[in-house]
């Protein structure tokens, strides 16, 4: 696969654990990164050493900018190197891959379910979703420890005030004293919900494996089959 060579055009502090990168491609390279919703890239830091490759959604719609944008959130020493990259820096990048592609068809109902950074490929498929006007109803769950870390959460609620198509339900588990909104996690009746008419509904969830388990599995006993239920764990 080649290497691209693009810029950090700009860098954004979405929570305390998470950076936005909007990296800015070379002319040549702009058919290249045309992509779905779902997908991702892969970066390497050509300043760091050993090179270590490193697998992220892209978090903003496709565009015809000659930009695209990634999410990072810092787990542990091994990500700080990327993480702390600066607004001019160069990283490489390959072309979109994945199979994990977002998509609403006509008379169905998307359902999103994601814990922690499993969030990111949505909001790109959200964003696409509210340039498009497409009035396929859409649900997002999203659960995570505490509100400062629901990722995007300002946007998300915004697009979802704004658009009565688009239900954006966040959840928190630890307790918290001025969270007002729902807590706890994404549970069976949350999914049967969201889901309604299993035989027009198609649900995603996007987070660690046993997450996505346990939301497939309450997917399944909401009615949904299993070409219906969607994946991508890690």
């Amino acid at each position: 696969m080649t290497w691209v060579e693009a810029t950090i055009a700009h860098v954004v502090q979405e929570t305390p654990l998470d950076r936005s990168f909007v990296l800015a491609l070379p002319d040549a390279a702009h058919a290249d990164f045309a992509f779905v919703p779902g997908q991702y890239v892969v970066v390497r830091d050509p300043n760091e050493t050993p090179a270590r490759d490193w697998y992220f959604s892209l978090s903003a719609a496709p565009n015809d900018q000659g930009t695209v944008r990634v999410t990072v959130r810092a787990r542990g020493d091994a990500v700080q190197h990327i993480y702390g990259a600066s607004e001019g820096a160069t990283w490489l990048i390959q072309p979109p891959a994945g199979g994990f592609h977002v998509e609403a068809s006509a008379g169905e109902r998307v359902v999103l379910a994601a814990a922690g950074s499993g969030v990111t490929p949505y909001r790109a498929f959200v964003e696409h979703h509210a340039e498009l006007g497409d009035d396929t109803p859409v649900w997002l769950l999203h659960c995570a420890r505490t509100s400062a870390e629901l990722l995007f959460h300002a946007e998300f609620a915004a697009w979802s005030d704004e658009r009565s198509v688009f239900t954006y339900v966040p959840t928190v588990t630890a307790e918290e004293a001025g969270w007002t909104g729902r807590r706890g996690r994404i549970d069976a009746a949350l999914v049967a919900e969201a889901v309604g008419d299993a035989a027009v509904a198609r649900l995603y969830a996007c987070g660690p494996g046993p997450f996505v388990e346990a939301v497939h599995e309450r997917g399944a006993r909401a009615g949904l089959t299993p070409e219906r239920l969607v994946r991508e764990a890690w």
